[in-house]
């Protein structure tokens, strides 16, 4: 694990010094997007509705359901010190950062000019989201593609032209194109820098081809089935009947025309996602919004927890920040450390359903099941409809002999993760035999079976059997 770093705990002290007299940090949400920015409300506004059309474009022209299965933070800065600790690397003037609470998209400035930079990576964010597995080639050249998209009143323009990309294309030799559909992430032509300006360009070109040329547009969705097989060769002779020599023949001629096919779509954006909420002063959320970004990066840790020493310094008896460092230590598996910022954050009234699940999940892990319990119910009573709330006190219920109250949090679960489904057939079953009625724990471990293929769980439902038949 790595030492803090001095610069950036001195820029995160400093921002807590000048939160009084000045805070430059803005808050802005909307229906699918939280956005934290130094640069302004005016320009903040504008980077939010660009991005709500370009979510609500993915959403109509790929037919994608309900919302993310994270929620997504923007942090856009105004001035390059700002930005500079948070970067992955030098010559990055956008990213995007997985998370285990919400995915993130970080950029440079606001600016209109890195426009494209952040939805190349609200591509890739969204990809990931979908769990889709792609090679290089389409995760990129998707990517690329869309990072030009225009916004024209209520009509986005797909596949202007890259002008950079264009210029490589027309300077450099082209990859072979079996060789670049075939590399994978750790391939020179994708990872090294002399050679991956071609790669991005190139897999660029095959992506408009096959999204907005006549020949192949209609095969897309084909092609896209043809490569869950994991070959990339083969699946361009499955969707389009081409061996990929011709393939790269007719990409050629693609760009050696004179004009090239767009698309135009028609964006509608829902009445309620016209106006985003504002709250100015934002600067404790927003610095615990980067040190979450900080904790999701394994080589950060430790200045994850200086951000988290600092916002406590800054900010006391503040149940936000003893939350947001809870569960950064629960995440880490630093149950004994994190019991206390729970309690804390309890104490000083959080009203965050998920906050007490967590707490509770630590306080199971001690062997604290009625103290988990107490948690779990008052993450029901703050939110009667979460699922993990009745899942997890069903559990905890069972744990401490209240199986008929468990019943109840069982059957209030109305929707629930494959995951989970061994874990809530097991200790539904395990219930119902500890009140009596044998014929229905049968077929709960029945269902359970049919669940699973994990040895240890096999072996707990044969036991749990073994019992029934005595």
């Amino acid at each position: 694990m790595s030492r803090s770093s001095p610069s950036l705990v001195l820029v995160l002290l400093s921002v807590g010094l000048q939160a009084a007299p000045h805070d430059p940090w803005v808050r802005i949400r909307s229906a699918n997007f939280e956005l934290f920015t130094t640069a302004g409300e005016r320009t903040g506004r504008d980077l939010i509705h660009y991005l709500e059309q370009v979510h609500s474009f993915f959403q109509q022209a790929f037919a994608l359901d309900g919302t993310a299965s994270l929620p997504v933070r923007i942090v856009s800065f105004r001035f390059d010190k700002e930005y500079l600790p948070y970067r992955p690397i030098e010559v990055a003037t956008a990213f995007f950062e997985p998370g285990v609470e919400h995915d993130y998209i970080v950029m440079k400035n606001p600016s209109t000019d890195l426009y494209p930079t952040a939805i190349h990576e609200y591509t890739h964010l969204l990809l990931r989201q979908t769990r889709l597995e792609v090679p290089p080639w389409l995760n990129e050249g998707l990517a690329e593609l869309y990072s030009s998209l225009e916004a024209d009143g209520s009509k986005i323009v797909v596949g202007k032209v890259i002008p950079g990309r264009i210029r490589t294309l027309a300077r450099d030799p082209w990859i072979d194109l079996r060789a670049l559909v075939s590399a994978g992430a750790n391939s020179p032509l994708y990872s090294q820098k002399g050679r991956a300006e071609m790669f991005y360009a190139e897999s660029w070109a095959l992506v408009h081809m096959l999204t907005l040329d006549e020949r192949y547009s209609p095969k897309l969705r084909a092609m896209m089935d043809s490569l869950k097989d994991g070959d990339s060769v083969a699946a361009f002779q499955k969707a389009y009947g081409k061996p990929i020599a011709k393939v790269q023949e007719d990409l050629k001629a693609w760009f050696d025309g004179s004009r090239f096919n767009a698309a135009v779509f028609d964006v509608q954006l829902p009445a309620e996602e016209e106006e985003p909420r504002i709250e100015a002063g934002s600067a404790m959320l927003a610095r615990l919004a980067l040190a979450e970004l900080l904790s999701n990066d394994r080589t950060r840790l430790d200045q994850a927890l200086a951000a988290y020493k600092a916002l406590s310094h800054d900010y006391e008896n503040r149940w936000e920040i003893e939350q947001g460092w809870a569960e950064f230590l629960a995440r880490e598996r630093r149950n004994s450390e994190a019991l206390p910022h729970f309690v804390r954050a309890a104490g000083l009234g959080s009203n965050d359903p998920r906050m007490y699940v967590k707490y509770a999940r630590v306080l199971n892990l001690s062997n604290r099941t009625g103290d988990a319990a107490e948690a779990l119910k008052t993450a029901v009573r703050l939110d009667p409809a979460l699922d993990d709330a009745h899942f997890e006190l069903a559990l905890t219920l069972v744990r401490t002999g209240s199986y008929r109250e468990a019943l109840a949090e069982f059957h209030a679960v109305k929707h629930l993760g494959p995951e989970n489904a061994f874990r809530y057939f097991y200790n539904l079953a395990e219930a119902h035999y500890r009140l009596g009625d044998i014929a229905q724990a049968r077929l709960l471990i029945e269902k359970g079976r049919s669940q699973t293929h994990n040895p240890e769980q096999i072996a707990a439902l044969n036991t749990l059997r073994q019992l029934l038949d005595k």
